[in-house]
C-alpha cells in the first residue's frame, strides 16, 4: 500500500513537472518578435489600383530583416489576402496573442486611405480616418455614403491597445486627406517613377466637408506620449493631415526612403532611431522630388522615449546580405548558364576591374556589382551604354562606348559580379537610382523584382563570380 501510494505520489509529481515544462514551452515558442505587413493594391469591388505596393511588401521585408527579424516573425497579407477577416485575424492572433512584454511588434500598411462618417461622435472634423483593405465596398448609412471592409482608425487604437509589447512600430504609407485628383505627374531625380498614384481613396463629394485635412489617430498631437506615460508605441506616417503621398511603379516613395535610409545605417554600422528614420526618409523626399507642391513631409508620433531609442539594426556584410543573397538564389535557379571572368581575383582600392562576358544567346544584358556590405550597383548598361541589347558572343566591360574607367571600391570583403540576361527588356540603369555624377545606377527593387518575374514565368540566364578587396598592399603579400 505504502509502496502504490509512493509510486502515486512519484507519477502526479513527474505529471506536474511535465505540465509546467509544456506551458513554459508554448510560451516562450508564442512569445517572439512579430512583424505584419500588409499592402493592397487592387480591390475585389473596385477597378482602383495602385501600381508598386507589392515592391513596397519587398522593400519592407528587406528592412525588417536588417531590423532583425527572423522569416518566421513575419507575416505578409497581400491584395487578396488582406480581407477584412484575414487582416483583424492577423491582428488579434499574430500580434495581440503572439508577442510578450519584451517582444518588438511592426505593423506595416501600404494602400489607400480614405475617411467615413464618424458614428461615435469623438471627431471634429466628423469623419473618421480608415485604411482600405481587399473587401472595402461602397455603402449607405443613415443617408451618407461611406465605407465598409475597412480598418478604422479607432479600432487599429483599441487592437494597439491590447498588446502586451511595450515596443510598438507602426508605420503607415497612405493619406488621409484629399481630393478627386488621383494622379500626379512627378519627376525625380535619381529614377524613373512613370505616372504616380496618390493613396487617397476619394468616393463622394461628403468628403470635402472634410476641409481636404484627415489624420489618423495615432498621430494626433494629443497622442504625443511624454517620457515615462503608459503609450507603448511610435508611429511614422507618410505626410502631413493636408498632404498627400503617392506610389509609383518603382514603389512607393515614403517606403523607398524608409529602405533607403535603414540600408544606409546599416551598411556604415550604425544604429538609428525612429526619429532619425523620420528625418532620413523626408530628406530621400526632399532630394528625389523635383517640384515642390508635390513634396510630402513624413510625421512622427508616440511615445519620446520609444522615439528617441535606436532600432536593432543587422549588419549586411559577410555576404548575408539581403540583396546578395536574392540575387544569389537567381542565378542559382536561372535556366542556362552565363559565364564570367575577371582580368585579377584580388583587388586593391582603386585597380582597374575588367570583366569577360560570354552571352549564349541574343537578349538584354544586366551586370551588376554588390560589395560586402550589401550596396548593389548596375555596372552595364549605364550612362555611356545606355542600351543593354546584346548578341551572342563575348562582350568585354569596360566597353569602348564606356568612358570611364570600372575600379574597385568599397569595404574589404568578398565582392560578388553577377550577370543576367532576359529575353525581354529589363534595363537596370534605367530603373535604377542614379549616383551623384549619374553615371551608374544603385540596383532598385523594380529591376530585382523584374529578374525574379522572368525567372519564374519564363527564362533567365546568369552567371556570378568572386571578386576579394582587400587593403592597401594586401593582395600582394601572397
Amino acid at each position: 500500500m505504502a509502496k502504490n501510494k509512493k509510486r502515486s505520489h512519484g507519477l502526479l509529481s513527474f505529471l506536474l513537472w511535465l505540465l509546467l515544462m509544456s506551458i513554459i514551452l508554448v510560451s516562450a515558442a508564442r512569445s517572439e518578435d512579430r512583424a505584419l505587413l500588409i499592402g493592397v493594391g487592387r480591390y475585389a469591388q473596385f477597378e482602383e489600383r495602385l501600381n508598386g505596393v507589392s515592391l513596397d511588401l519587398s522593400m519592407m521585408r528587406e528592412m525588417v530583416h536588417l531590423m532583425g527579424f527572423k522569416h518566421s516573425e513575419i507575416k505578409v497579407l497581400e491584395h487578396e489576402q488582406a480581407s477584412t477577416a484575414r487582416v483583424y485575424d492577423a491582428i488579434e492572433n499574430w500580434l495581440i496573442n503572439g508577442v510578450g512584454a519584451d517582444d518588438r511588434v511592426l505593423f506595416y500598411f501600404s494602400g489607400h486611405g480614405s475617411q467615413i462618417p464618424d458614428e461615435n461622435n469623438d471627431e471634429d472634423d466628423q469623419f473618421d480616418e480608415v485604411l482600405l483593405l481587399y473587401d472595402t465596398v461602397l455603402t449607405e448609412k443613415h443617408g451618407r455614403q461611406t465605407l465598409s471592409g475597412v480598418l478604422p482608425d479607432d479600432h487599429l487604437n483599441h487592437m494597439l491597445a491590447r498588446m502586451k509589447s511595450r515596443n510598438i512600430l507602426v508605420v503607415l504609407d497612405a493619406c488621409h486627406s484629399g481630393s478627386a485628383t488621383k494622379r500626379l505627374q512627378l519627376s525625380s531625380r535619381s529614377f524613373e517613377t512613370g505616372q504616380a498614384k496618390v493613396k487617397y481613396f476619394y468616393y463622394s463629394p461628403a468628403l470635402e466637408a472634410a476641409g481636404g485635412s484627415g489624420s489618423f489617430d495615432l498621430m494626433k498631437p494629443q497622442r504625443q506620449a511624454a517620457p515615462g506615460d503608459d503609450s507603448h508605441y511610435v508611429a511614422i506616417s507618410a505626410c502631413r493631415d493636408d498632404e498627400k503621398t503617392v506610389a509609383t511603379a518603382q514603389g512607393s516613395i515614403f517606403t523607398l526612403g524608409l529602405r533607403q535610409t535603414v540600408r544606409s545605417a546599416a551598411a556604415a554600422g550604425a544604429s538609428i532611431t525612429p526619429e532619425e528614420l523620420q528625418l532620413g526618409t523626408t530628406k530621400f523626399i526632399r532630394e528625389q522630388i523635383r517640384a515642390d507642391v508635390a513634396v510630402f513631409h513624413p510625421q512622427i508620433a508616440g511615445n519620446l522615449d520609444l522615439r528617441k531609442r535606436p532600432l536593432k539594426l543587422v549588419s549586411p556584410d559577410g555576404g548575408k546580405g539581403f540583396v546578395r543573397q536574392k540575387l544569389e538564389t537567381l542565378v542559382h535557379k536561372s535556366n542556362e548558364t552565363v559565364w564570367l571572368k575577371l582580368n585579377k581575383a584580388c583587388y586593391e582600392p582603386g585597380e582597374a576591374l575588367e570583366i569577360s562576358v560570354w552571352i549564349p544567346e541574343p537578349g538584354f544584358l544586366n551586370v551588376m556589382h554588390i560589395t560586402a556590405d550589401d550596396q548593389a550597383t548596375v555596372l552595364f548598361p549605364n550612362h555611356y551604354h545606355l542600351h543593354n541589347a546584346v548578341v551572342r558572343g563575348k562582350i568585354v566591360l569596360p566597353t569602348g562606348r564606356m568612358d570611364f574607367e570600372m575600379v574597385a571600391a568599397g569595404p574589404s570583403g568578398l565582392n560578388l559580379i553577377t550577370a543576367f540576361l532576359t529575353r525581354s527588356p529589363i534595363n537596370g540603369y534605367q530603373d535604377g537610382f542614379k549616383t551623384a555624377k549619374g553615371v551608374l545606377a544603385e540596383l532598385s527593387p523594380n529591376s530585382t523584382r523584374s529578374l525574379v518575374m522572368r525567372q519564374g514565368s519564363g527564362w533567365l540566364a546568369a552567371g556570378k563570380v568572386v571578386a576579394e578587396i582587400r587593403g592597401s598592399g594586401q593582395c600582394r603579400l601572397e
